[in-house]
């Protein structure tokens, strides 16, 4: 009980400690968020949220930033959550614009979860299969990359 009254408040103002608790259970309780769980990582200096990790979509970013926004005491709100379409469309781009690999996405699929990527679909040669996987690793908010391309070659997968 003194610890908590400590943990809520010092010279009257709401620690960071306690602030950070708080948003963290909003993320959690909010169910579209909880439904997917997505890995929010959540700093508090001074009363600054910062909100770093990857959600399913642009909505969902946007409402950890309003639930983080509601949380007494909080000053600001720096949110750099990136949502999976950012990430599948960055992918693409990259692969695309690769000279070893230039990979269409109308023949590669791209899926992210949460940051999680697998790769599928037929490409021409295990070199691009190998540097599709790496040119993934480089993309920020990947966290893991699952590579089930198939090399294709005269027809016959590989």
């Amino acid at each position: 009980m003194i610890f908590d009254r400590l943990l809520t408040r010092r010279n009257g103002v709401r620690t960071d400690d306690k602030i950070k608790v708080e948003v963290i259970a909003a993320l959690n309780n909010f169910d579209p968020l909880h439904a997917t769980k997505p890995q929010i990582g959540v700093e508090v200096v001074n009363g600054a949220v910062t909100l770093n990790g990857v959600v399913r979509g642009g909505g969902q970013r946007g409402m950890a930033e309003r639930l983080a926004a509601t949380i007494e005491g909080v000053t600001t709100v720096h949110n750099y959550l990136l949502d999976d379409p950012t990430i599948e469309g960055a992918i693409a781009r990259a692969l695309a614009a690769n000279p070893q690999t230039q990979i269409s996405t109308t023949t590669v699929r791209i899926k992210s979860y949460n940051g999680m990527v697998t790769l599928f679909g037929p490409v021409s040669s295990e070199i691009k299969k190998l540097t599709a996987e790496e040119v993934t690793r480089t993309i920020p908010g990947v966290i893991k990359v699952v590579n089930r391309l198939t090399v294709i070659s005269n027809g016959k997968s590989h």
